[in-house]
């Protein structure tokens, strides 16, 4: 299932299009959670890796530094409270642990997730409840999502996912639901109630490996390796449009990020570039780029990250801003995320690096003691990591270590 197979080459002209996003786009989902709240992978339900919070501006300082002794995955920021999933590589443990916003004191926890084949595991937070999904688990022989109580760490119900037995799809909720994915006979895309773990829907897709949906109101978006890309309804799990490229199948996928009404689509074989352009509203393809992680946007603005550059490009031209590189001997180690028009990355020895957006001047390097591992191309060793940031501050997981960089008053 790993291996990929295609029969032709695709070649493009990589054209650089900007769709002002509709009113109805730009309002997003029906509110249930604050604005200022880092939800899932990559901040928010669509994935760009953009947020406005207050008070996050240099000088920067670490706040505070907690060790769970255990790979620390994503950071979710709600309720002044920092929830985290937490992998051990003895005991193939995951656990689930809420801190306190403020200072890193735990809250409650560690609840230990039902174990899967792996150690990996994936969250997000809506409305007072954060949603776990293993990537398999014992309990059903297949699929699973847990939700808890983002207050005491109670789980309140578990939900079966059928028909497939692996699962590496962060979860995304709105709309009243949680949505993920899983793969192993074919794929499927599932939409359970956030209410009562009730599945609502479910999609067939082509393999359907670790690509996060993007959640609007009008649309669940998720893209596999090739691409094999699809729009559901996100009510009722109509597939709306699906781009694919003939002649190409396998196993693979990347999460997306959805801005200014595109979808920016990884995992690509056979194009000029390793990444392209879809527009959202019909699925049809109007440019590419390149990048190892997932982008990040601050207006007309897209942040392409490789380990060796960051790439400022603007949006509307394909015209490059500016180009940043890491310090001698380090490399970037995880996606991008824009904090009041501040980029943040991480790298490989152990630096949080702050750009200003606009013209690429380094604001400040910010050691975090140990080093930071964001690359999510389907490693199933630990929990999936990324920067995060709300609620007055950029949270990094940097191996074992929940850190909290802040404002230095």
């Amino acid at each position: 299932m790993r291996s990929v197979y295609y029969g032709y080459v695709l070649l493009m002209t990589c054209i650089f299009v900007f769709i002002e996003p509709s009113a109805s786009a730009q309002a997003g989902l029906r509110a249930t959670t604050s604005p200022d709240a880092a939800v899932t992978y990559q901040i928010n339900a669509r994935h760009n890796g953009a947020i406005q919070t207050k008070g996050v501006y240099p000088p920067f300082a670490v706040k505070w530094s907690v060790n769970l002794n255990a790979t620390v995955g994503y950071p979710l920021i709600a309720e002044d409270k920092v929830f985290v999933l937490a992998g051990d590589s003895n005991s193939r443990n995951v656990k689930l642990y809420a801190l306190q916003a403020s200072t890193g004191k735990k809250i409650w926890g560690p609840v230990l997730i039902p174990k899967g084949a792996y150690w990996w595991a994936a969250a997000a937070y809506d409305n007072g409840v954060v949603y776990v999904v293993p990537d398999s688990t014992p309990v059903f022989g297949s699929g699973a999502i847990y939700a808890y109580s983002a207050k005491t760490g109670k789980r309140i119900w578990r939900a079966h996912l059928p028909n497939q037995y692996l699962y590496d799809s962060p979860p995304t909720a709105g709309n009243g639901m949680v949505y993920t994915g899983g793969a192993g006979e074919g794929g499927t895309v599932y939409a359970v109630r956030e209410k009562d773990g009730s599945v609502a829907w479910t999609g067939a897709v082509e393999n359907g490996d670790n690509s996060s949906p993007i959640v609007t109101e009008n649309g669940v978006y998720v893209s596999y390796v090739c691409p094999e890309t699809y729009r559901f309804n996100p009510l009722n799990g109509k597939q709306i449009w699906n781009y694919q490229q003939e002649g190409c199948d396998g196993g693979g996928g990347a999460t997306m990020a959805l801005y200014g009404g595109l979808l920016y689509v990884r995992d690509t074989i056979n194009y000029a570039t390793n990444s392209i352009i879809l527009d959202a509203a019909n699925g049809n393809m109007v440019g590419g780029f390149n990048t190892t992680f997932i982008p990040a946007f601050l207006n007309d603005t897209a942040f392409y990250t490789e380990s060796n550059a960051l790439s400022a490009v603007d949006i509307n031209t394909g015209k490059t801003n500016w180009t940043a590189s890491p310090p001698s001997g380090d490399s970037y180690a995880s996606p991008p995320i824009v904090v009041n028009a501040i980029v943040f990355v991480g790298t490989a020895l152990g630096n949080v690096l702050a750009y200003k957006g606009k013209d690429g001047t380094v604001l400040a390097t910010v050691a975090v003691g140990a080093p930071i591992s964001a690359y999510d191309g389907g490693d199933y060793s630990s929990p999936l990591a990324g920067l995060s940031a709300a609620q007055g501050m950029v949270v990094v997981p940097a191996s074992t270590y929940v850190v909290a960089i802040k404002h230095l008053k």
